[in-house]
């Protein structure tokens, strides 16, 4: 039930950087929905890579962006879930890992916070609907 209504969120992510792109400061709608996801739910990143391939694509006009960092942010979460135990600090320090190829590709500061913000704002959202009850 979550998986396609964030990609159907996503691809309107898409939509709306394409459209407004110049005409006001925005998020990255389809990298924030997509990467709150993978770090809601490890086991997402079969439906999440493709996804951030075609945001690649569409955005950057590249499949090397975004892609290659968030390829690897299933094996780095599971490691530090396994150090660590599931958490807050290492989800953040891997949201920001995971967005950084965004200000690498020359994304404004402000639009790479906003993202962040949103990332924020939607794996609360995420993490809660996969919460199970006790």
């Amino acid at each position: 039930m979550i998986p396609p209504f964030i990609l159907l969120l996503s691809l309107l992510g898409i939509m709306l950087n394409l459209s407004l792109s110049g005409l006001i400061i925005q998020p990255d709608w389809s990298a924030a929905l997509l990467l709150a996801s993978l770090l809601a739910q490890r086991s997402n990143w079969p439906w999440v890579l493709p996804g951030v391939w075609l945001h690649d694509l569409m955005l950057h006009w590249s499949s090397l962006i975004c892609l290659p960092v968030i390829a690897f942010l299933p094996w780095l979460l599971t490691q530090a879930d396994a150090r660590l135990g599931a958490g807050l600090p290492q989800r953040i320090v891997l949201m920001i890992l995971g967005l950084l190829p965004l200000l690498w590709n020359g994304w404004a500061f402000l639009q790479w916070l906003l993202t962040l913000m949103l990332c924020i704002f939607v794996w609360h959202f995420i993490a809660k609907a996969y919460a199970q009850s006790a």
